[in-house]
């Protein structure tokens, strides 16, 4: 059971690290101005969207907040195998010495 919440964790916070960036480059082409990444102009919609874009802050930071839980959640889980129940699963994720 703790494998599968472990893999269900390890998925989200993957699934995360790809629609958070998705929505937040959607969001920024909807709004309808310029705007730039990494000294470059990115395209921009012509007219502007703001129901779309306030919608897709709604989701942009519900993503965001969803990761601060699950982050958490993880390090949580990790502290709680090394310390409480005293299994070597913190140990190995950890990088060997050589």
């Amino acid at each position: 059971m703790m494998t599968g919440f472990a893999h269900l964790g390890h998925l989200i916070i993957y699934l995360l690290f790809i629609a958070q960036p998705i929505v937040g480059l959607v969001m920024m082409y909807y709004r309808g101005n310029p705007w730039f990444a990494f000294g470059l102009t990115m395209p921009f919609a012509a007219q502007s969207q703001f129901e779309l874009v306030d919608t897709l802050k709604g989701v942009h930071s519900l993503l965001a907040n969803t990761g601060y839980f699950i982050i958490g959640a993880h390090a949580l889980a990790a502290l709680l195998h090394h310390y409480l129940w005293k299994d070597n699963t913190l140990l190995r994720m950890m990088p060997r010495k050589r």
